[in-house]
């Protein structure tokens, strides 16, 4: 049956809603704050694997390695999992791994679209994105040692900005992985994106400002003799400038038992920074802790950086820079256990000489 309205009935109506404020009902709502997850050491597979399961449409990845062992096999057969269900899997890894060159072929076997990168560079970015929205970026190579036994730190985020970013990123590096990529950064509620040479300038803006701490994991720290102002110097001489100034100040670093060239490295930058009267320490001698953490205050920099020359000057690298409390806290947990575990241990000199190149970040 088909209700009548009297016409005097349907003017008051009408006129009601015209009393309504415009600006009421088009107000936008604020953006989303995006999902945000810490992936430290053995939490790594389960995600990255959960990550490639739940794509749908589209995987990318940038990887300085490929490995194959029976750890890596499971994301390998994870991806042509996924290119079978009709994903696109597309994927960038270094050139100069040579694992990488056997791995390329069995990939491609496989309907992966990867390729190596252009031999002018190091591709040193860890990074994955699904379906243009769930990013896992961080430390953690594709090998086995690194996800197995490695100390490793990662973010798991979930936004479409951010996931879109990366893909620019991820399709400048495939063009032309030796040009600086036109991307510039990223930022959305309570995190900030950084590839290459906007690391540099990003962290040292957070280093001068610090008013309470700054903790550091680093797998690699190079300070360089006779080289003045460069970007890791400046990076070192923030952090006494911030101990200087009341900033509790701690830096743990990697104690080798096999890479005689980064313990040469690392002991010569805990000499000059403990000098200062900045706490530095080693970790445990019997594992890797191939980390890159940054700690400011309410702020945690997760990513692929190093603090040497070819890491802030050349390679391709991405970073997440994050103020999400929780997250911060999460990674503050870890980097107490980890200086909790270490110990204050007189500097360990190489037997081999260190060269002037960058730190061998393989493993």
């Amino acid at each position: 049956m088909t209700r009548l309205v009297h016409p005097a009935a349907a003017l008051v109506w009408a006129a009601a809603v015209s009393l309504v404020p415009p600006a009421f009902a088009q107000t936008p709502a604020p953006p989303a704050a995006p999902v945000i997850r810490p992936v430290v050491d053995r939490d790594y597979l389960p995600a990255v694997l959960a990550l490639i399961e739940g794509a749908r449409k589209s995987i990318d990845f940038i990887q300085l390695e490929f490995h194959y062992d029976p750890t890596v096999k499971k994301i390998q057969d994870a991806l042509r999992a996924a290119a079978g269900r009709g994903v696109a899997v597309r994927g960038l890894i270094d050139d100069s791994i040579d694992f990488n060159r056997k791995s390329l072929p069995f990939l491609k076997k496989f309907g992966i679209d990867v390729a190596p990168d252009t031999p002018e560079k190091m591709t040193h970015s860890k990074l994955f994105v699904a379906d243009g929205e769930r990013i896992l970026i961080g430390s953690t190579n594709l090998s086995g040692n690194s996800i197995d036994n490695n100390h490793e730190t990662n973010v798991y985020v979930e936004d479409r900005a951010l996931g879109a970013y990366f893909g620019k990123y991820f399709e400048a590096l495939r063009k032309d992985s030796a040009a600086e990529p036109p991307v510039g950064s990223a930022a959305v509620p309570s995190v900030a994106a950084v590839v290459n040479r906007g690391y540099f300038p990003a962290v040292s803006a957070l280093l001068e400002r610090a008013k309470q701490r700054i903790w550091v994991i680093m797998y690699g720290t190079r300070y360089y003799q006779g080289a003045g102002a460069s970007p890791v110097n400046r990076l070192l001489d923030s952090l006494v400038a911030a101990q200087r100034r009341g900033v509790e100040v701690r830096v743990l670093m990697d104690l080798s038992d096999y890479n005689l060239k980064l313990n040469e490295i690392n002991a010569e930058t805990k000499a000059r920074l403990e000098r200062d009267g900045i706490s530095v320490r080693y970790d445990r001698k019997d594992v890797t802790t191939h980390a890159k953490l940054v700690l400011v205050d309410g702020t945690a920099v997760v990513g692929s950086v190093n603090w040497g020359y070819d890491a802030l000057e050349r390679r391709n690298e991405a970073s997440l820079i994050i103020s999400d409390p929780a997250t911060v806290e999460s990674f503050a947990g870890y980097f107490l256990r980890l200086w909790d575990e270490g110990k204050p241990e007189a500097a360990v000199p190489s037997a081999t000489p260190a060269p002037a190149g960058a730190i061998d970040d393989r493993s």
